[in-house]
Parts: structure tokens; sequence; C-alpha cells
């Protein structure tokens, strides 16, 4: 699940690489620290401007971090900061927020690398059903564009790559895509935008009987999987009414060890009682073979 920390700013700050390194400290302390040893982070900074036409504006690309990658973080928002349009270097800031996503073991160093500019990067993909899907919603990550025909409430793209045909129709200005595989596959799904933060965007992908959540190319949660079940049988009524059956129930006590053990058996039929209690050193074949000793002794059981 996403989780959001947010950072009021006060007096107006201009945001510089000192401002910033302060807060991603103020987040290590308050947040990682935690988790430091267990897990890491799908992390993301963006900050809220004063600016009304400024708005949101995010530093990077989502970036998996371990406790220890700190000061290469600040490094990489640094230089990220260096390069980005000048407004952000003049206009106060009214807040930073984090935007991170905790992930069980710590993250292998080929998947951190933190300084390398990945905003052309070559598009990932995930597994379903044996097939490469690309995690984004842009026609082209699908392979070469073979023709596109505009709709009165869509864009259709046909799409192409060495093994399979893609048709996917893009509604409401790219918030919502449909996608089909032409052919014998017959497999189509729904991709819908979520949240748009200049090149990152999270988005939902609603394909059979799973419903899949992606955030900058990363797969953050898979939400549903409905599997199939046998229906209830309906069964046979008895027309006689049986009488002859018996309960049973057993008691234990918790051992030092956490671990439980029976000290009671006990059964009744509507008539008779049977109990077996165990000796003071809770031997276990003793109290059932004494249990079951006096059930086959009863001829009412």
């Amino acid at each position: 699940m996403i989780k959001l920390k947010t950072y009021p700013i006060t007096n107006n700050l201009i945001l510089t690489n000192e401002i910033l390194g302060s807060f991603i400290n103020n987040f290590w302390n308050d947040v990682f620290i935690n988790i430091k040893d267990t897990s890491h982070l799908l992390l993301m900074v963006k900050v809220h401007f004063t600016e009304s036409e400024m708005g949101y504006k995010t530093l990077g690309n989502l970036r998996k971090v371990n406790f220890t990658d700190k000061e290469l973080f600040i490094e990489y928002l640094s230089l990220r900061l260096g390069v980005v349009n000048d407004s952000y270097m003049s206009v106060p800031i009214y807040n930073i927020t984090f935007s991170y996503i905790i992930k069980e073991g710590l993250a292998p160093i080929e998947d951190r690398t933190l300084l390398q500019d990945l905003s052309n990067k070559l598009v990932s993909f995930h597994t379903f059903n044996n097939m490469n899907l690309p995690k984004s919603m842009k026609p082209s990550d699908y392979g070469n564009i073979l023709g596109t025909t505009v709709f009165e409430t869509f864009t259709r793209y046909f799409v192409t790559t060495n093994k399979k045909v893609f048709q996917i129709d893009v509604y409401l200005e790219g918030m919502m895509n449909k996608v089909t595989i032409l052919g014998a596959i017959d497999l189509s799904w729904i991709d819908t935008k979520l949240a748009h933060l200049e090149d990152s965007f999270t988005f939902k992908r609603e394909i059979k009987k799973s419903t899949i959540y992606f955030l900058d190319g990363e797969i953050t949660l898979l939400r549903k999987q409905i599997l199939n079940v046998k229906p209830i049988k309906n069964l046979n009524v008895d027309n006689e009414m049986i009488n002859d059956f018996y309960t049973f129930n057993i008691e234990t006590i918790k051992l030092a060890n956490n671990k439980l053990a029976p000290y009671l058996i006990c059964a009744y039929n509507g008539l008779d009682y049977i109990s077996s209690y165990a000796n003071e050193t809770l031997d276990q074949n003793r109290l059932f073979n004494d249990f079951i000793s006096q059930l086959l002794s009863k001829v009412t059981l």
C-alpha cells in the first residue's frame, strides 16, 4: 500500500540541496529507521509549491532504497534538482512529501541504480499466463504502431510485436485503455490511470480475475485474485431419524513451550458419559488408551 509522509515548510523557503537533504534525513529518522534491517522502500519525492500554477512537482523517478542508501539518495535527488527547470529554485515551497511502499527484505545491489537516469529507460514487463506484458499504458511501449483510428469517444491503436498484434482503445485522453490481443489468444484487459506526477504515474490493470497496481513501473499490489470453487451439492435427505450418534470434546492446557497438551477427553451419547483424565505427567498414550478402552466397553455408545 502506498504511504505518504509530508513535511510542512514555513518561512517561504526556496528548495535547495541543503533543504532537500535535511528533510531526507528527517524521513530516514522518522520512518526508515524502524524497518531498516528487514525491509526496503520504493521511494519517490515530490514538492508542493506556494504558487498554484506550479502545483506539485516530482523530483525523480521511483527508486528502490535500503536504509544504508541515504547519502546516495540525497546525491541522486541533488543531481536531479540541478537539471530541472529554474523555477524550482526560485519559487517558495509549501511542503515536501515522500511517497513510499514498504517491501520485505533488502533490495539487491542490481536493483538500486540510484544515479542512473531512467527517464528514457527501457520498458519493463511483468509475466501473466506465460506472456510478457509492459508495465505501461503507452501504446508505443507495446511495440510498433501500425495504424491509428480516431473515433468519437476513443482512439484505436494497432500495435505489433514479432508474435502478437494488440488493439489498444484509449479513452478519456489517456486515462483508460482497453487492450485486446487479436487472434487466438482471446485475452483483453482494462488499464486505468489513478494519478499523474509528471513522468511517474500510478495505474491499475484489471486482467482476468486479478487487479494489479503499478507505480512508476513497479508492481505495488496484487489486490484481487478470484479462485474457482466447486458448487455446493445438495445432500440426500434421510427419511428415517438416526439417534445413535455421540459427541466428543478434548480439553487442553498450555505448556511452558507454548504447546497445547490434552489432559481430558470426554464423550456423551445423550444417556452415558465417558471421561478420561491424564495423570500428573500428562502421559498421552495412557490418556487416549484409557478413553478408547472405555468407549469400546460401552454397549450404548
